[in-house]
């Protein structure tokens, strides 16, 4: 038997202008979302009609680096998504921290869990005209689980997706997830994309903006390897025209540029955290507005569990004593972030955070973390730390050098660039890092339980390498369970085992300051995807 009840909008939120479909609840097993109220807030905070502003200027927004393909298999980082999001969509989003219906008008989870129905909606088109179906919903899920390594975890147990008919497709899971919602708000996760397009392109389909085809907000104008993609409003897009009409997308690597053009109005919004000397400084312009609210990504120390010498959890309790988090956070993010006991220890801004202090607790104590050292008969061993060669990263690692060598041990660095870090810590060649799993669905489940399950092991956060069968019961257990407070009691015992095992040392979560032109407004600054459309211009 299946629930099904319609979604209803706040109206404080709708009068507010917060873009927000009330969810029944946390969307869990046996409740359904709606979503005709999100589409006409969708358009109020665009203008109120499919016109919006009669301001037409170029909005130049930036990141760190430049997107280089529009396929999802490709798409590897925030940075990439930052373009991606303009031109594709999913079946719901998270707005304000509720579940909003984007391409799917409805939805409903049987009580099982392992049953999502999504009543897509009607005379939506993709860019290229051609309408979008349920075949697409269909192709799109199976080729994120069977192509894309790293987003598939959402969909290892995903059976099948039945298409019933061109405008519903039901998820057929083996195992009952309370927070895979939530995580299908994302486009690397939930993105749907055209079936037709990706078999006419083949390979080269995201290679040129000829061969992109979504049904987001916007279109691709013209894209100019390694410098910039520019994007046209679409007109007839179905939650209503964008209030900015054209975008232009850059890399900009160098933060002290990026402050530098916000302050010019040479660069109207820049995607990536702004923090320090640049924050104060664009704190201080009258031209820019900063957006600032703290995210999921926790700043953690990771150490191999299963090779090289943390694999003695007495050398990995002597690192949890070791690190002074307060100096962490002030050295490695200026004071910008919330130190935390265990990742996402948010309180209640995270859903089912069991919110509470662990039986086991590690005090920063240097004396005892150099006794565990030298009790495993590790005094002055040889550690190498390896990260990436890019911010914050690179200050981490020299910080964590500090660490290490103040207990004991023989630290050297080696930073590397991306793709050859995540080569070597997908083979396990890593032994100790500073890294960080972020994710957007402030779920408890979504973002935590991947540091601790062994079906994530050297990807999607569990760097560590850490397998116990307790963990992935309790994880399981937790994500099945529809009531909040049931899972919360199951992610109590998790953490209480994150403690005593120390599989990584979360130290904080951060603050993210989002800095942006003075006459554009952000409707949900902590918004888990990157889509300008969420922008409009200040009246």
């Amino acid at each position: 038997m299946r629930k099904r009840m319609k979604g209803l909008l706040s109206a404080a939120l709708a009068v507010s202008v917060m873009l927000s479909m009330a969810a029944c609840g946390d969307s869990q097993a046996g409740t359904s979302a709606a979503s005709d109220a999100g589409t006409n807030a969708a358009s109020e905070a665009n203008g109120g009609s499919a016109g919006g502003s009669t301001e037409h200027r170029e909005v130049v927004y930036g990141s760190a680096s430049m997107i280089t393909s529009f396929d999802m298999k490709n798409i590897t980082s925030a940075n990439d998504l930052q373009a991606a999001d303009q031109v594709y969509d999913t079946l719901v989003r998270k707005i304000n921290h509720e579940i909003v219906g984007y391409l799917a008008e409805s939805y409903e989870i049987s009580d099982d869990g392992k049953e999502y129905t999504f009543h897509l909606r009607q005379g939506v088109t993709w860019s290229d005209g051609t309408p979008f179906t349920a075949a697409d919903v269909e192709f799109s899920s199976e080729y994120i689980r069977d192509e894309c390594p790293q987003w598939q975890w959402l969909y290892k147990d995903l059976e099948d997706v039945e298409v019933v008919d061109d405008h519903t497709v039901v998820y057929h899971f083996t195992v009952a997830d309370s927070s895979r919602i939530s995580t299908m708000c994302s486009t690397n996760y939930g993105g749907i994309f055209s079936k037709a397009a990706y078999e006419k392109y083949g390979d080269e389909y995201g290679s040129s903006a000829d061969k992109v085809v979504g049904t987001g907000p916007y279109v691709i104008t013209d894209w100019k390897e390694n410098e910039y993609v520019k994007f046209e409003a679409r007109e007839d897009y179905y939650m209503g025209a964008a209030s900015i009409k054209n975008l232009k997308y850059v890399a900009i690597a160098d933060a002290n540029a990026a402050v530098v053009a916000l302050q010019t109005g040479e660069l109207d919004q820049y995607m990536n955290p702004i923090s320090g000397v640049n924050l104060q400084n664009l704190r201080n312009a009258n031209n820019v507005t900063i957006d600032e609210f703290y995210t999921c990504r926790n700043e953690s120390v990771y150490m191999n569990c299963q090779t090289g010498i943390f694999t003695d959890v007495r050398m990995r309790k002597a690192v949890a004593y070791g690190i002074n988090k307060e100096e962490c956070l002030a050295v490695c993010a200026d004071g910008q972030g919330k130190v935390v006991i265990y990742p996402c220890d948010l309180g209640d801004m995270v859903t089912a955070n069991p919110d509470f202090v662990p039986s086991t607790t590690y005090e920063y104590d240097v004396e005892k973390a150099k006794a565990l050292v030298e009790e495993c008969g590790n005094t002055g061993a040889e550690v190498v730390i390896k990260s990436y060669n890019t911010e914050p990263y690179a200050t981490l690692s020299v910080w964590l050098q500090g660490v290490l060598t103040n207990i004991g041990l023989d630290a050297k660095v080696e930073t590397m660039e991306r793709s050859a870090f995540l080569e070597q810590c997908n083979n396990g060649e890593v032994t100790i890092c500073p890294f960080s799993w972020s994710n957007s669905s402030y779920d408890f489940g979504a973002a935590v339980g991947v540091y601790m399950n062994s079906a994530n092991v050297g990807t999607s956060g569990n760097y560590g390498f850490y397998v116990n069968e307790k963990a992935d019961e309790l994880i399981a257990e937790g994500n099945a369970a529809s009531d909040e407070e049931t899972r919360k009691g199951y992610y109590k015992e998790l953490m209480e085992l994150y403690m005593e095992d120390v599989p990584s040392v979360a130290i904080y979560a951060n603050m993210s300051a989002v800095a942006h032109a003075s006459d554009l407004e952000n409707i949900d600054p902590s918004s888990a995807w990157y889509s300008m459309y969420l922008y409009k211009w200040v009246e």
